[in-house]
């Protein structure tokens, strides 16, 4: 897996995005990680370009790239069965990620949980209200994906700042 090679993607060119690659996502996502075993994270899937566009005031900033998104991938999560739904929620969505540059996708995350949309009204609000997901699902984000239409450099040694690292005690690098 080519993890320096892994960016956000937010220009996606106008080409469909396969049912066997948007279920090779799902099955990463499916099968990370959670707390406990749980498996409490559900996922709801936007294939085609109207359910797409009918996202992009979900947030009142920082969601114009579903303009151009071919699907987009909402990760929800049963509450009540996970208490570490955010985090069981959050590497799910890294996964669908990972599994997306694989794939040779680009990928952006939208974050929902405590934003707003464009209407003033909490975008989890919004999603469930769209999707008819019910109230005991909590809601983290989108994962916008496309076949990219933007060239961005891979991270190299450069940007690793080994000085974020401390090994036993804060500091002790």
């Amino acid at each position: 897996m080519d993890f320096y090679g892994r960016r956000s993607i937010r220009k996606y060119k106008n080409i469909p995005i396969e049912k066997e690659k948007l279920d090779e996502l799902l099955k990463v996502a499916l099968v990370s990680p959670t707390g406990h075993n749980a498996r409490a994270c559900e996922f709801i899937v936007f294939d085609n370009e109207k359910d797409v566009k009918s996202l992009i005031g979900i947030k009142n900033s920082g969601a114009g790239f579903l303009e151009t998104a071919q699907a987009c991938i909402g990760v929800i999560c049963d509450g009540e069965k996970a208490m570490t739904w955010v985090e069981d929620a959050s590497i799910a969505a890294y996964a669908i990620q990972l599994k997306a540059h694989e794939l040779g996708l680009g990928s952006c995350w939208c974050h929902l949980k405590e934003r707003q949309s464009v209407d003033g009204k909490p975008s989890e609000e919004v999603f469930r209200k769209l999707t008819n997901t019910p109230e005991k699902y909590q809601v983290l984000c989108l994962i916008a994906l496309g076949y990219p239409d933007e060239e961005k450099p891979n991270y190299t040694e450069e940007n690793i700042d080994f000085e974020k690292v401390s090994y036993g005690k804060y500091g002790r690098r």
